[in-house]
């Protein structure tokens, strides 16, 4: 009889395994932004770097910065343009989006990201845990929005920012 009794053992691992973040990445991040742009194979959307911005990033000059920039992986979910009578919690960190979501895409381990959308309005969340993380807006009450032109990719650079300044 094959062990087969490890199968659901290795399953639990295998999705249970996230890539883990890097705060101690040296790389050159417009290298990385760069490169990534090179990457879009998609003709009307969304695409992106996704990076992490943490530490004491107050202006100190010296080895005692604390302040890191670095590429992430996170899933990404994009909704209908959102405002925030739409959401609940506070921000950046919502507890739950109610509009319709559209697509959702994932940042590799580079940052990048990509996913079709049709020409329209849409607010995009990363995902962090069971919370939505969005830090910009419209000044009308919109949450990270982002407008997808017709045969056009929108592309951006989306920090997941927890420092402080």
């Amino acid at each position: 009889m094959k062990p087969l009794y490890l199968l659901p053992l290795l399953l639990l691992f295998f999705f249970s395994c996230e890539i883990q973040d890097d705060p101690n990445y040296s790389g050159n991040l417009e290298e990385i932004i760069e490169n990534n742009k090179s990457k879009i194979t998609i003709s009307t959307g969304i695409a992106g770097t996704l990076l992490k911005v943490e530490g004491n990033c107050m202006p100190i000059i010296g080895p005692e910065s604390t302040c890191r920039t670095y590429p992430v992986s996170r899933t990404l979910d994009i909704y209908e343009y959102t405002t925030i009578k739409d959401v609940e919690g506070w921000g950046p960190l919502y507890d739950g989006v109610n509009t319709k979501l559209i697509a959702t895409c994932k940042a590799n381990k580079s940052g990048f990201f990509q996913t079709e959308l049709k020409p329209g309005k849409y607010s995009i969340f990363i995902r962090e845990g069971k919370k939505f993380y969005a830090n910009g807006g419209d000044g009308y009450g919109g949450i990270n929005p982002i407008t997808v032109q017709a045969d056009s990719v929108c592309y951006m650079v989306l920090r997941l920012d927890y420092a402080y300044y």
